[in-house]
């Protein structure tokens, strides 16, 4: 009876587990999945021999299991995932693009009122002008917090500029991209469960032991559209069972209602 039909009814949830170097686990949840393909692959090589037209045998030559996640939610996670970066938490410096502001003299000195309090090097400043738009000559300062001067100001007073620059946000995480760091391999875990016809909750659950990002991972975003993002994984080795991973289906203890169509 456990291995009775069902229909699966939605995406379930999926997360890897990282083993990290001092040994400890890491779990990655991938957000909230918008959909979810898991594709299992044999290559298979045909033997023939004499004058036959038809094979006498065939040789496995590969078996593959693939898995591409799309995410409704973007986070981090996928990004270290698929490029094999460390996350880091804390204080960073931020750009802040194309903000609108007027050049204006105080106490004889062309300065620019910004938003923000300037952050990072002075090199990181530019200066457009609004109305040509070529960027402003000169070596520009952030001064007193929330100012920038410059030489390159004189003739600009009185007018407007666009102004790039960093600020610091203190709530952030980043990664790194490495030109060197490889996908780290991962434990994956996909789960479903999902309420039949006769009020039953039916569940499927994939787990494959090592994994490893491969192909492309995209940040899809688009004018007043939801962003997605999406990954690809495929198993790179066995365990030392030969255990690639496990499939199981089963009836969940979750009751729904008692009224519906009973299965024969």
């Amino acid at each position: 009876m456990a291995n009775k039909k069902m229909i699966i009814k939605g995406v379930g949830t999926m997360l890897a587990k990282r083993i990290c170097a001092d040994g400890s686990p890491e779990l990655l949840t991938l957000g909230t999945l918008q959909d979810l393909r898991i594709t299992m692959s044999v290559d298979v090589d045909e033997i023939f021999g004499g004058d036959g037209l038809f094979a006498i045998d065939t040789i496995v030559t590969r078996k593959g299991i693939e898995i591409v996640g799309t995410d409704a939610s973007f986070d981090l996670n996928a990004v270290s995932l698929m490029m094999g970066s460390t996350l880091e938490k804390g204080t960073t410096n931020i750009w802040v693009l194309n903000e609108l502001a007027t050049v204006e003299d105080v106490s004889g000195t062309p300065t620019i009122a910004v938003e923000h309090i300037v952050s990072g090097n002075d090199v990181d400043i530019s200066v457009r002008s609004a109305e040509s738009n070529l960027v402003i000559a000169g070596a520009f300062t952030g001064v007193g917090g929330s100012a920038i001067t410059g030489a390159g100001l004189s003739a600009l007073v009185g007018k407007q500029v666009y102004v790039a620059y960093k600020r610091q946000v203190t709530d952030a995480t980043w990664t790194d991209i490495m030109a060197d760091e490889v996908p780290f391999p991962v434990h994956i875990i996909h789960h479903g469960s999902f309420q039949q016809k006769d009020g039953t909750f039916q569940g499927v659950e994939t787990e494959l032991y090592t994994c490893q990002a491969k192909g492309a991972f995209s940040i899809d975003a688009q004018r007043a559209t939801a962003s997605t993002s999406a990954v690809e994984l495929q198993v790179i080795q066995p365990t030392i069972g030969k255990k690639l991973g496990t499939i199981k289906r089963f009836t969940d203890i979750r009751s729904g209602t008692t009224c519906g169509v009973l299965n024969d």
